[in-house]
């Protein structure tokens, strides 16, 4: 290739990763402990098990308002890390939704979005792209709703995001004039008992701005809820998808957070590689202990199930 031809390439590959990218470098600390600056290639993470690390640590700490500077564009399609915990099993794959289930949950963890555990005390799970930075044939689950802290979605209508029955105080909040995270700390202080009387936002498609907005109430609501929110995570409501589409699914990673994760972590990167000819990363997660400390993504080569 002559040396015109390499420039060319080479800036191509650079304005490649610019249109994909939309969180600024931070400084990231590499293998060498030689403190980095780093700038993400948005849908390159499968590749790469450091770059993939490297891509959570980044949206992790990008405390995004909206994406793409649109104001319908909520925070969580291109900020922060959508994340399933599971419980590793050989009855069924880790990336079908329940068959009895109305919806699928996840958390969702940013700088600003910290919690100390995952649900039922699970230690692996998985992790979905952002729907922004998600590669071209994969499909977009629908987002519904967003719970500060644990919703107890299972027990709710609407796919999850409405009441428990006999419960009208964990309606929608925006239903119950519930629009800013001081009204729904108002809420949240009203009720000893929490988890399906507490309500969730509605952060649908077709609000557009009305849901950038709820969602960014929440996301605050969160930070406001002490020491009880830090130590219950937060929950997404996605709609439910059909069973055995590995392939189509925007898997960015599996992860797990302590040793006791890392064999089903371990299993499910192997079910999913041959379910589906995929390889995606397994990722190292260390959740904080304290309200001042930071989420931890590693990707740590001898932990693999398998390396490709």
């Amino acid at each position: 290739m002559k040396m015109n031809g390499i420039v060319v390439w080479l800036m191509a590959l650079v304005l490649a990763g610019c249109a994909t990218q939309e969180v600024a470098p931070v400084k990231v600390q590499g293998s060498d402990e030689q403190v980095i600056e780093s700038s993400a290639v948005g849908t390159l993470g499968a590749a790469s098990g450091p770059v993939t690390a490297q891509h959570l640590t980044e949206r992790y700490h990008n405390k995004a308002s909206m994406c793409r500077n649109n104001p319908s564009a909520p925070a969580f399609l291109c900020s922060g890390v959508l994340l399933r915990a599971t419980q590793h099993s050989t009855q069924f794959h880790f990336w079908n939704p329940n068959p009895a289930a109305t919806g699928v949950s996840f958390s969702y963890l940013r700088a600003d979005a910290k919690f100390n555990k995952l649900v039922f005390g699970y230690n692996n799970g998985f992790i979905f792209y952002p729907v922004f930075f998600a590669p071209a044939d994969k499909i977009d689950p629908e987002i519904l709703c967003f719970f500060p802290v644990d919703g107890a979605t299972n027990s709710r209508d609407q796919q999850g995001c409405g009441q428990v029955s006999g419960v009208p105080s964990g309606r929608e909040c925006q239903s119950q004039g519930i629009n800013s995270a001081a009204q729904y700390i108002a809420h949240y202080n009203s009720y000893p008992n929490k988890y399906g009387y507490l309500c969730g936002f509605n952060v649908r498609d077709s609000l557009n701005q009305g849901a950038t907005t709820a969602f960014n109430e929440a996301i605050k609501a969160q930070g406001m809820g002490g020491t009880f929110a830090f130590n219950t995570q937060n929950e997404f409501r996605l709609a439910k998808w059909g069973q055995n589409i590995g392939k189509t699914l925007p898997l960015e990673a599996v992860f797990y957070i302590n040793d006791a994760g890392k064999a089903g972590a371990q299993y499910d990167q192997r079910d999913f590689k041959t379910q589906t000819g995929i390889w995606i990363p397994m990722i190292r997660i260390t959740l904080p202990q304290t309200t001042t400390a930071d989420v931890i993504f590693q990707f740590i080569a001898a932990d693999q199930a398998i390396s490709s």
